[in-house]
C-alpha cells in the first residue's frame, strides 16, 4: 500500500539562552541576544509550518543550560504550541546541555513528559519510539547525550580512565543503538535522531560551550539495518558525514554563538521520505544576527587613521552586526589609538566587542616614525631628512647637501648613453 511522502524538520542547538554579546531589549526586558535566538527559530518553525511537515526533531541541546529559567522554558513550550496547534508532532533529544549529570535528575526537557502533551515525544535514552504523523507512522530511534555516570554505576568501570569510560560508553551505545535498529520494523520509515560528535565533524566554537573531552563515536556507529536518515546535533556547523544511505546529517546550530561561527551558514534541515530507503533533504538557512571580524593594521604616522580606513572597507557589513575589531599596532604606539574616534565609525553595529590590540613582530626600523616619509621622499629630501635626523649640525648638513644638489647637477648633464669625462685615477 502506498503511503503519503513524510515530511520532517531536523532542528538542532538551538540554546535558548544564549546572551553573550547580547543587551537588555528596552521593550520587553529581555536579552536581545534570547530573542535572537528565538527569532531565528520562529524562522525555521515558520517555514516547517509553511511546508506542512509531519515531525519536527529537536537534535538536542533546546537550551544553554541544564536549568533554563522559566522565562526560557515558557519562550520554547510556545514554540512547541505552535507546531502542535499546526498538526505537527515534536520529538525531542537531550543533548549534553539538558542532561544532568545525576541521573536522577530531571533533564530539562522533561517537563514535557510529566504533562503528558500529546504531540510530544521526549527521549532522554537510547529507545526507539513509534511516532503517528497525519503521513503514517514512522519509527524513531533516539540516540541522547550518553553521560559517564551511567557507565560509573556498574562495578567493573569504577576505577577506569575518563578515556576508557568514554570507550565503554562507546561500546555500550553502539551495542544498544545495533540491537534497536535490528528490531525495526523493515516496512516503515525509520530515522535515528541523537546528539553525538562524530569523527571527522568539523568544529567550531562549540568547543567553547564544554565540549571537552566528548566520547567520539565513528561513522560506522550508524550503519544500521532499516534506517533511513540520521539527524544529528552537538557540532555548530552545518555538514554531512554520510551522503549515502543512510545520509548523516548535522542540521548545525539555529544561530552564531560566537566569532568561530560568523561565516557559517545556520538553519535547519528539511527532510523528506517518499518511500522506504530513500530519504533526501535540503539545508534551509535562516537569516540569524551577523557577525564580523575587521582586522586593521597601524602603518601610517596616524594610528587611528589607518584603524578608521580598515572599518570603512566593511562599511557595508555593519547594520545590526556584532563587531569586534583586532589592531595589530606596535606597543609603543598603543596609545596613539583615539578609541571613542574609532568607535564613532562603528555606531551602525549592533554590539561592539572589547578592541582586541596584538602586536605582529615587524622588522626594526632606526629611524621610527621618519621612516615612512624618508620612503615616500625623493633623493634631496631624503638625505635632509636623513642628516636631521642623525642630528647633523646645521653649518655642516647645508655643506653636504650643497655637495648633493652639485653632483646631481652634473649627473644631469652626463647626454644618454655618453660617458661624459673620463674618470679620474687615483693612486693609493
Amino acid at each position: 500500500m502506498s503511503r503519503a511522502p513524510l515530511r520532517i524538520a531536523h532542528i538542532a542547538d538551538t540554546h535558548i539562552g544564549m546572551e553573550n554579546y547580547g543587551r537588555i531589549n528596552p521593550e520587553t526586558g529581555l536579552n536581545q541576544r534570547l530573542h535572537d535566538f528565538l527569532d531565528s527559530l520562529d524562522q525555521a518553525i515558520d517555514a516547517a509550518i509553511a511546508e506542512q511537515v509531519d515531525l519536527v526533531v529537536f537534535a538536542g541541546d533546546i537550551y544553554k543550560t541544564r536549568d533554563p529559567t522559566p522565562t526560557h522554558q515558557r519562550e520554547f513550550a510556545r514554540r512547541i504550541q505552535r507546531l502542535a496547534a499546526a498538526g505537527i508532532k515534536t520529538m525531542l533529544v537531550a543533548g549534553n546541555h539538558d542532561v544532568p549529570m545525576s541521573a536522577g535528575r530531571a533533564t530539562s526537557v522533561d517537563i514535557f513528559r510529566a504533562l503528558e502533551v500529546p504531540s510530544v515525544t521526549v527521549a532522554r535514552s537510547i529507545g526507539t519510539h513509534v511516532v503517528e504523523t497525519r503521513a503514517g507512522p514512522i519509527q524513531v530511534v533516539a540516540f541522547p547525550w550518553a553521560v559517564r555516570s551511567a557507565v560509573l554505576a556498574q562495578p567493573e568501570y569504577k576505577n577506569c580512565t575518563i578515556a576508557e569510560l568514554n570507550q565503554a560508553m562507546i561500546d555500550l551505545t553502539r551495542a544498544r543503538l545495533r540491537t534497536e535498529a535490528e528490531a525495526l520494523d523493515a516496512s516503515l520509515p525509520a530515522i535515528v535522531v541523537g546528539h553525538a560528535h562524530l569523527f571527522g565533524a568539523k568544529v567550531g566554537a562549540e568547543r567553547l560551550l564544554t565540549m571537552g573531552s566528548d566520547p567520539m563515536y565513528d561513522l560506522q556507529t550508524f550503519d544500521l539495518p532499516s534506517i533511513d536518515y540520521v539527524a544529528l546535533g552537538h557540532i555548530h556547523k552545518h555538514q554531512v558525514l554520510n551522503y549515502a544511505a543512510p545520509q548523516v546529517v548535522y542540521a548545525g546550530s539555529i544561530d552564531r554563538v560566537d566569532f568561530g561561527e560568523q561565516d557559517e551558514a545556520k538553519g535547519w534541515a528539511l527532510v523528506g521520505i517518499p518511500e522506504k530507503g530513500r530519504a533526501e533533504f535540503e539545508f534551509r538557512a535562516v537569516k540569524a544576527r551577523p557577525f564580523l571580524t575587521i582586522e586593521a593594521r597601524v602603518e601610517s604616522e596616524n594610528a587611528t587613521e589607518d584603524v578608521v580606513r580598515a572599518i570603512a572597507r566593511h562599511a557595508s557589513a555593519l547594520d545590526n552586526a556584532v563587531v569586534r575589531v583586532r589592531i595589530d599596532v606596535p606597543p609603543e604606539r598603543g596609545r596613539e589609538l583615539r578609541e571613542d574616534d574609532i568607535r564613532a565609525q562603528l555606531k551602525t553595529a549592533y554590539y561592539v566587542a572589547p578592541f582586541e590590540r596584538t602586536s605582529h613582530v615587524r622588522p626594526r626600523s632606526r629611524w621610527g616614525a621618519a621612516a615612512a616619509a624618508i620612503q615616500r621622499a625623493g633623493p634631496l629630501e631624503a638625505l635632509a631628512l636623513y642628516l636631521e635626523h642623525q642630528q647633523v649640525e646645521v653649518p655642516r648638513r647645508e655643506t653636504l647637501l650643497r655637495y648633493a644638489r652639485s653632483l646631481m647637477a652634473d649627473e644631469a648633464e652626463i647626454p644618454p648613453g655618453g660617458t661624459g669625462a673620463e674618470p679620474q685615477r687615483v693612486s693609493l
